[in-house]
């Protein structure tokens, strides 16, 4: 189908910032009315939201004093609890340490607040800070891009049983929550072949937890609000987003494999 006779592409362009954007700000702001500029969040409110008469200048300024200035983009960040990243360092040696992430494409439930997320993680016990180098971890980023982004996507089905397979002789501690043993075999076998290593069923344990993990827990009051309690090991389907490498010694992240989601700045591979 082609274009409407006579299509703006900057008004185009402009009518669909305004739309999503605006909708940001209403939710941001939701205890503070339209058109009213009497106490400074109003103000600031009104500020934000971008008109149909705005010049390119002025909704680019809009859009920074929402996303940057009044912290709308910060708030997207989930908080992190952990120690500072130089003061672990000083204080903790570790071995060099790959870290995958995955993440499920859309919440396949209302009940829950934010997608689920998976991490897995192993280390290179062969390794030191020293001895990796930027070929090894080209050749490392090659491995995982063929074992869990070729030739689409790896995706992984978690759920309520606990697949755990421990072999330190060779760096894995692997506790994936799966819907099945098979499945759970199945993501070890995959992150086993990053590094070419047999998954041995000696050292696998596999459990079913006879809890009963509710898909809405319902609610609860946090600081004078109510807000819905988190699901407990969610059943859903995640799928592979990128791989990052820790070096001790080293506090900014080696990012080995990104994909379109992530965005990763410097990936060595990229899907």
């Amino acid at each position: 189908m082609s274009l409407p006779t006579n299509f703006n592409e900057f008004e185009h362009l402009q009518d669909m910032i305004r739309r999503h954007h605006n909708k940001a700000v209403n939710t941001w702001f939701k205890n503070q009315t339209d058109n009213d500029v009497s106490t400074p969040k109003a103000a600031l409110k009104h500020a934000c939201k971008i008109k149909d008469e705005d010049t390119a200048t002025m909704t680019l300024i809009r859009l920074w004093l929402f996303e940057v200035t009044a912290g709308h983009a910060q708030s997207l960040h989930p908080p992190i609890y952990g120690i500072p990243a130089l003061e672990y360092q000083r204080e903790v040696t570790f071995s060099p340490q790959v870290r995958l992430f995955f993440k499920e494409r859309y919440s396949s439930s209302v009940d829950r607040v934010n997608r689920v997320t998976g991490k897995l993680s192993f280390r290179l016990i062969n390794e030191t800070s020293e001895s990796y180098t930027r070929a090894k971890a080209e050749l490392l980023a090659k491995d995982i891009k063929r074992e869990f982004c070729t030739p689409t996507l790896f995706e992984w089905g978690k759920g309520t049983k606990l697949y755990y397979y421990r072999d330190h002789n060779k760096g894995y501690d692997l506790r994936i929550l799966c819907k099945t043993k098979a499945e759970g075999e199945r993501v070890a076998k995959a992150v086993l072949g990053i590094q070419g290593h047999t998954l041995e069923s000696d050292y696998v344990t596999f459990s079913e937890s006879e809890a009963t993990y509710s898909s809405n827990p319902g609610t609860h009051r946090v600081y004078g609000q109510t807000v819905k309690k988190f699901v407990k090991r969610p059943t859903t389907d995640v799928r592979f987003r990128h791989a990052q490498l820790f070096l001790h010694g080293r506090t900014k992240i080696i990012n080995l494999v990104s994909t379109p989601e992530s965005h990763l700045p410097g990936a060595i591979e990229r899907v």
